[in-house]
C-alpha cells in the first residue's frame, strides 16, 4: 500500500493531519484538478572550518528556487508542471504543484534548479523514463558553475492519483548533480596556496542519475559529452580551496590514456621562497587503489590534502596536467545527508554528524551528535552565528534555553532544551562551536514549536518467527507476538510516544507485513519509517529481501532498520549484506550471566541523556539485563566497528561482543536477543532487569534503557 493510500486512511481515521487551506495557482500543460504539497530533504549546505576570521558556508549547496516536476503514467511521460510557492530553508523545501488525476501507476520526476536545461530538452509524451533522464542535461564551460545547483528526486505513486483531498508527499530526498572539489595544504609550512582548476571536465551535466536510490556507485555522462573543458583558475589565498570549485561527473579513463584525458585538478602554489608560483596535478584516486582513476561520481565531496612539497612545479598549469602528480594524499568522502563530513590533515581526523541540531518544543527535548575522531580533548564554546566564541573552553555548556555535553568517551555531544518553547512562530536559536586542534566546526541549535506533534511513525515487523509487534492501527488489527509485548506496551503507550509525550510525536502506526522468502517487495518497505526484522529463519526472510530493505534504508535519512540476530539461523542473509560476513558473529547457548551495561557516562544519550533517563533518572553503571533463555546472538570484534554498544554479552571465555547496539551513521540498532522486549521473567529475571508490564508504564531501568534505543530511532525518523 502506498503512501497516499496510507495517509487518507490515517487522515480519515483522525491520526495524521493534513493542510485543508491549500491552494494552488499553477499553469502548465499538466495543470489538473489534483493538488499536491512536496517536502524534499536537500543536501544541506555544509559549514566548514574557521578560514581567516570567518566561518565559510555556500547557502547554494542546498537552496532550491525553480522546480519543475515531469509526470510518467504507466512508465511513459504525459507532461510537466512546475513547482509552486517554493520554501527553501535550509536542507528542507517545500512546494506546491496540481497535477491531473489518474486511476494508473505514476512517477514524479522533480528537477530542481535547471528549468532552462528541461525546456531546452523538452520530453515528448510517450517517451520512456530513461530517455528523459538521458535527455535532460546543461553545459558545463570554463567558468564552472556559479549559480545553484542542479538537482533531482523522484517519487512513485503506484495507486494512482485522486481528486478533491490535498496529498501531502514527505520523504522525498534530492541528490545534487555534481560533485565538489575541496583542496587543504594547512599543515604543509613550505607551501600556500594561489589558485585551483580543472582540466578535462566533461562538457554536459546529466541531470537525473540512472540507478535507483541515493548511493551513486558509477557515473552518469551524456553520450555526445566531450571531457575538453579547462576551467578558468579560481584565485585562492591562504592555505584552504574551500567550496570554490564544482564539476560534472567523469568516468574511469583506460591507463594508457591517464596523463592525457583524465579529468584532473591543477593547483597553483608559492613553494618556499618562490615569488611565483608554478603548478601541481593532482588526480582522482591516483594510487587507483578502488580501481577507478579519474572517476567523479556526483553528489560527493572529494577532498585534496597535500601533506608535502618537496620542489617547485611546472611553469605553467597546461604542462602540469600532463604530467604525472606527486606530493599529495587524497581522502574522498560521501557528500550527502547520511554521511558525515570529515576534515584529516594527516595526523588526525575529525567529524560531526550534523550541523544542525533540531529540538522540539517540549523542555527536556533532546538530541545526540555524534562524534568521530581520534582527538580526545576536543571543547566546546558558546559562540554567536559567524562563530565567534564566547566564554572559556569547556565539556558542558549551560544557558537558560539548552544544555550541551560532551560525554566522558567524547563519542557524543548531547544537546537538550531547559525550557519549552512558548513562542508562536520563532524558533529558539543557539550557537557553539567545537574546537579540534586547528578546526572549528559552528553548530547551530534551533527549538521548534511544536512543529511535529501530529506525525505518525510507521514501524513494520513481519508475521513470522518470534517478536512480531502486530497491526495496531490499520485493520485487520492484530496483537502481536508475545515475546515483544513489553516494547510493544512502550511504543504505543501515548504518555511515552504522542502529542504530550516524552517524544513528542503522533504515536507508533505498527504495520504487520506477511514474510515470502525472496517475495517482498519494494513498494512494501516504501510504507515503513522503521522496519523490524524479527526473529525469523533463514527460510522466511532471504538474500533478495535483505537486499531491498538495504536499499530501502540506504534511500533517506530518516529511516531505521533494526536487526535480530538471536541465533545462527536467524537473519543471517540480512546480517550477510549489510556487515559483509557473518564469521564474526557469535551465537551462544548462555543462561548464567546477564547482559552487561557499556559506556555509562552523564553524556551517554542511553543511560543519561536521553529523553526517559531525563524524565525517570538516569540508569546506574552496575546496571544489566536479564539473559532470557539458552540462546542470543553477539557481534564480536571484527565486526564492530563503527557499532555504539550499549549491552554486552557474557561471552565465551575472554571474548565478548555486542548485544544491543547502534550503528548511527547507517542507523541501524542491532538486536541480539528477542526477549529484549519480553515482559516474562525467564532465566535471571527481576523488577529491574527487564520490561515488567505489557501496558508500556516506565518504572524501571530495564524500560527506561529500551525506551531510549526506541527514542533515538524516532528522532531519526522526525528530523527535518
Amino acid at each position: 500500500m502506498k503512501h497516499f493510500i496510507l495517509l487518507l486512511m490515517m487522515g480519515v481515521m483522525g491520526i495524521a493531519c493534513s493542510d485543508d487551506a491549500f491552494v494552488s495557482d499553477a499553469t502548465g500543460s499538466g495543470q489538473g484538478d489534483v493538488p499536491i504539497r512536496l517536502t524534499i530533504t536537500t543536501p544541506a549546505a555544509t559549514v566548514y572550518t574557521r578560514v581567516g576570521n570567518q566561518f565559510r558556508t555556500t547557502d547554494r549547496e542546498s537552496a532550491i528556487s525553480e522546480i519543475q516536476v515531469l509526470v510518467f503514467e504507466n512508465g511513459e511521460y504525459r507532461y510537466r508542471v512546475p513547482g509552486i510557492a517554493i520554501n527553501s530553508n535550509g536542507s528542507r523545501t517545500t512546494f506546491d504543484a496540481r497535477l491531473s488525476s489518474s486511476n494508473q501507476p505514476l512517477k514524479l520526476f522533480i528537477v530542481a534548479n535547471a528549468t532552462a536545461a528541461v525546456i531546452a530538452n523538452e520530453p515528448q509524451q510517450g517517451d520512456s523514463e530513461m530517455t528523459v533522464k538521458k535527455r535532460i542535461r546543461q553545459p558545463f564551460g570554463t567558468s564552472g558553475l556559479n549559480a545553484k545547483f542542479p538537482m533531482f528526486a523522484e517519487y512513485e505513486i503506484n495507486g494512482g492519483l485522486d481528486g478533491g483531498q490535498v496529498n501531502n508527499i514527505t520523504g522525498l530526498q534530492a541528490l545534487r548533480s555534481i560533485a565538489r572539489v575541496d583542496v587543504q595544504a594547512g599543515t604543509v609550512n613550505n607551501f600556500r596556496l594561489a589558485s585551483v582548476q580543472v582540466f578535462r571536465a566533461n562538457s554536459l551535466i546529466q541531470v537525473m542519475h540512472e540507478g535507483t536510490g541515493l548511493t551513486m556507485t558509477a557515473p552518469v555522462v551524456p553520450a555526445t559529452s566531450t571531457g575538453t573543458v579547462n576551467t578558468v583558475p579560481v584565485a585562492v589565498d591562504g592555505y584552504e580551496s574551500v567550496g570554490q570549485l564544482y564539476l560534472p561527473e567523469s568516468v574511469v579513463v583506460p591507463e594508457a590514456d591517464r596523463r592525457t584525458k583524465a579529468t584532473c585538478i591543477v593547483v597553483g602554489g608559492y613553494y618556499e621562497e618562490d615569488e611565483t608560483p608554478t603548478y601541481y596535478r593532482m588526480d582522482f584516486d591516483p594510487r587507483d587503489e578502488n580501481g577507478v582513476f579519474g572517476q567523479i561520481l556526483r553528489n560527493h565531496k572529494y577532498i585534496f590534502n597535500i601533506r608535502s612539497v618537496s620542489g617547485s612545479g611546472w611553469r605553467d598549469p597546461e604542462d602540469a596536467a600532463v604530467n604525472v602528480s606527486s606530493h599529495i594524499e587524497v581522502e574522498i568522502k560521501a557528500w550527502d545527508d547520511n554521511t558525515q563530513d570529515m576534515y584529516f590533515d594527516g595526523e588526525h581526523h575529525f567529524g560531526v554528524s550534523a550541523r544542525e541540531v533540531i529540538l522540539n518544543s517540549k523542555v527536556n527535548s533532546v538530541k545526540p551528535l555524534f562524534v568521530n575522531t581520534d582527538i580526545a580533548d576536543y571543547t566546546l564554546q558558546w559562540s554567536d552565528s559567524q562563530g565567534n566564541t564566547s566564554g572559556n573552553p569547556a565539556t558542558l555548556l549551560t544557558s537558560a534555553a539548552f544544555k550541551v555535553e560532551k560525554s566522558a568517551d567524547g563519542k557524543q555531544i548531547v544537546v537538550t532544551a531547559l525550557q519549552d518553547n512558548s513562542e508562536a512562530v520563532a524558533d529558539k536559536v543557539e550557537y557553539f562551536v567545537v574546537t579540534a586542534n586547528r578546526w572549528q566546526v559552528l553548530i547551530t541549535i534551533r527549538q521548534r514549536n511544536g512543529v511535529i506533534a501530529g506525525r505518525m511513525v510507521n514501524m513494520m515487523t513481519f508475521n513470522a518467527g518470534l517478536g512480531a509487534l502486530g497491526q495496531n492501527i490499520l485493520p485487520p488489527l492484530n496483537g502481536g507476538e508475545s515475546r515483544s509485548d513489553g516494547l510493544r506496551g512502550i511504543l504505543t503507550n501515548k504518555n511515552n510516544f504522542g502529542p504530550s509525550g516524552v517524544v513528542e510525536c503522533g504515536g507508533f502506526n505498527l504495520l504487520l507485513a506477511n514474510a515470502s522468502k525472496d517475495n517482498l517487495t519494494d513498494d512494501l518497505f516504501a510504507t515503513a519509517d522503521i522496519i523490524y526484522v524479527n526473529y525469523m529463519a533463514n527460510s522466511s526472510f532471504g538474500s533478495q529481501d535483505a537486499a531491498k530493505v538495504h536499499n530501502w534504508l540506504k534511500a533517506s535519512r530518516n529511516r531505521v532498520l533494526i536487526v535480530s540476530c538471536d541465533a545462527y539461523d536467524v537473519s543471517v542473509p540480512l546480517m550477510t549484506e549489510i556487515l559483509g560476513t557473518t564469521d564474526n558473529l557469535i551465537w551462544l547457548r548462555k543462561t548464567g550471566d546477564p547482559f552487561t551495561l557499556t559506556g555509562k557516562s552523564s553524556g551517554n544519550y542511553f543511560t543519561d541523556a536521553g529523553p526517559f533517563t531525563q524524565k525517570y533518572g538516569a540508569i546506574p553503571l552496575d546496571f544489566s539485563l536479564r539473559n532470557y533463555d539458552t540462546y542470543h546472538g553477539e557481534i564480536g570484534a571484527g565486526s564492530a566497528a563503527g557499532i555504539f554498544p550499549i549491552l554486552m554479552g557474557p561471552g565465551t571465555g575472554t571474548e565478548n561482543g555486542i548485544v544491543l547496539g547502534v550503528d548511527f551513521d547507517r542507523r541501524i540498532i542491532y538486536w541480539g536477543d528477542v526477549d529484549l522486549g519480553n515482559t516474562s521473567t525467564g532465566n535471571l529475571g527481576n523488577s529491574d532487569n527487564r520490561i515488567t508490564n505489557t501496558t508500556g508504564e516506565i518504572t524501571n531501568n530495564a524500560s527506561k534503557l529500551i525506551a531510549n534505543v526506541m527514542a533515538w530511532a524516532v528522532g531519526v525518523v522526525l528530523d527535518e
